[in-house]
């Protein structure tokens, strides 16, 4: 309609190469921020193992699928359009759908993250205020700066996804710098202490067997994952994108570098610069079983007291093992002594860091998750008035604005363990555009394309890894979570399903579908 296309002719194409590298960095990776949990679960050898196979079995394959679709249909909306294309308006819809819901999830704990770390700084935000009399608990004072953060960014979408990309740029900037310093401090310790830290393949030196390395494996490959999923995600911003045939290959290339490095470099020089001897390493990411436990029951199952535990400086009734900004620490202490200042300022500098990641996370996931609905507006498959786009700044202002509502919603509790699902409806979008990839080659052979090299074979090999990795992962997750997850996620499906129907019937009705296969010339 015409109400429609004009709308959309107003769309921005401003995201030139470094803008798009920060929001994708902050779409996949985000920092070192979430990979203390793999050493833990998995052990150390098994961890550096799993981030030298991932990229190589989980992302690049990815990368190659994005990047050959990408090539075919570089227009807003991204993958709602390459499975739309390939098994029709149906699972194109549902797609959209699932990795929307999964935005509403994953997005709103951000923003609680950041207040969590902003803790370390203020007490109130992890022990409550009083103002004027009033006792203000630590749920809504969390809540209350999530709510800043949430709309303090979703006013900077609204002014161009340009200057949000740069923003997140910097944002990564000045994060990168005290992991940078916590990296050089790990490798000096490593290297003046003259010996290779005995550090064992798997999770408190269990005896290697084929059932223990399975366990190591899909427990730890779950984790690396889901450090390291999203490339598709930012292509939801395809008509935002200045020519996005060559500019996302490129940016992705450069974000799989700079993630191994900010995952690898903080990881290996945390473990064997201080923070990892000694069985302490058993203490990275680990969380108390259940609420009000404390730590100490999850390192009693690992045969550690609660005597080492204090030695270690970690109090046995706190909920939660170590973070970077603990492991930072814990290397500064080893370089200068026990709470010296090199040891706070690695601390503090770390914990500041870990704010200004769960902000650049925001940032970058929220872009696919504001774009989505749009392109599904545009396309009839979604309400009309989520296709307004601001006529100063190009951007999709009413979406972003609706979807900032729905993310100060959900980050009223934090859903950290609806990550699952998270993950459990990514993983099918995903195989769903594997399967894409196919279907388009013999349904539309007539289109250009980057083909993924290697012809037919480099297609079987780039499906079948990551395809085998979904797998194992899910089989794994069910096995140890069980079918809770599971049902979750089933249900949020169930409610895509039964919104496509009516959408279908008097939502679309009179709306064309969009030609993802037109590209307009780019605005430099």
């Amino acid at each position: 309609m015409a109400d429609i296309k004009s709308e959309t002719g107003k769309l921005k194409r401003e995201l030139t190469l470094l803008p798009l590298f920060g929001l994708i960095y902050f779409t996949v990776c985000g920092g070192s921020f979430g990979i203390e949990p793999l050493v833990g679960y998995s052990g150390p050898g098994m961890a550096i193992i799993l981030l030298v196979v991932t990229p190589l079995v989980f992302s690049i394959p990815n990368m190659l699928m994005v990047r050959e679709m990408t090539s075919m249909m570089p227009v807003e909306g991204g993958y709602y359009h390459w499975v739309k294309q390939a098994f029709g308006p149906f699972a194109g819809f549902m797609a959209g759908w699932m990795n929307w819901v999964v935005a509403w999830v994953d997005v709103s704990i951000y923003p609680v993250l950041a207040a969590y770390y902003l803790g370390f700084f203020i007490p109130a935000l992890r022990e409550g205020a009083v103002i004027g009399g009033l006792e203000i608990p630590v749920w809504m004072v969390q809540w209350l700066v999530a709510l800043v953060l949430i709309w303090s960014i979703s006013a900077l979408n609204v002014r161009g996804a340009r200057l949000a990309g740069l923003t997140a740029n910097w944002l990564g900037v000045v994060m990168i710098i005290p992991m940078v310093i916590l990296s050089g401090v790990g490798i000096y310790n490593w290297i003046a202490s003259g010996t290779t830290a005995a550090l064992p393949l798997l999770p408190n030196a269990e005896p290697v067997s084929a059932n223990s390395l399975f366990a190591a494996f899909s427990t730890g490959l779950f984790v690396v994952m889901w450090n390291f999923m999203g490339w598709e995600l930012p292509t939801a911003a395809g008509d935002e994108i200045v020519n996005p045939k060559r500019t996302y290959p490129l940016a992705m290339a450069l974000v799989l570098i700079a993630a191994i490095l900010t995952y690898g470099l903080p990881m290996i020089s945390g473990m064997y610069g201080g923070a990892g001897d000694d069985g302490r390493y058993l203490l990275w990411g680990q969380e108390e079983p259940e609420e009000g436990l404390g730590i100490g029951a999850t390192m009693a199952e690992y045969g550690i007291s609660e005597e080492q535990l204090t030695a270690w400086g970690l109090n046995p009734a706190s909920p939660y093992g170590w973070q970077f900004p603990d492991i930072a620490y814990a290397v500064g202490s080893r370089a200068t002594g026990e709470g010296s200042p090199l040891a706070k300022f690695l601390g503090i500098s770390v914990s500041l860091a870990a704010i200004l990641s769960m902000i650049g996370l925001f940032i970058g996931n929220g872009l696919g998750g504001t774009r989505v609905p749009f392109a599904m507006a545009e396309d009839g498959m979604m309400p009309r008035f989520l296709v307004k786009v601001h006529p100063k700044y190009g951007t999709p202002w009413v979406a972003i604005l609706f979807c900032g509502v729905i993310f100060s919603i959900f980050s009223l509790q934090a859903f950290q363990f609806l990550v699952v699902v998270d993950v459990f409806l990514n993983m099918l979008v995903l195989m769903a555009e594997f399967l894409a990839l196919w279907v388009l080659r013999f349904k539309r052979p007539d289109l250009p394309r980057k083909k993924v090299p290697g012809g037919w074979i480099g297609l079987v090999v780039i499906t079948i890894l990551p395809a085998s990795i979904i797998t194992l992962a899910i089989v794994s997750q069910v096995a140890e979570e069980g079918m809770t997850s599971i049902t979750y996620a089933l249900a949020a499906m169930a409610v895509g399903a039964a919104l496509y129907f009516p959408i279908r019937r008097w939502v679309k009705k009179g709306v064309p579908d969009v030609d993802p296969y037109q590209l307009e010339a780019p605005v430099e």
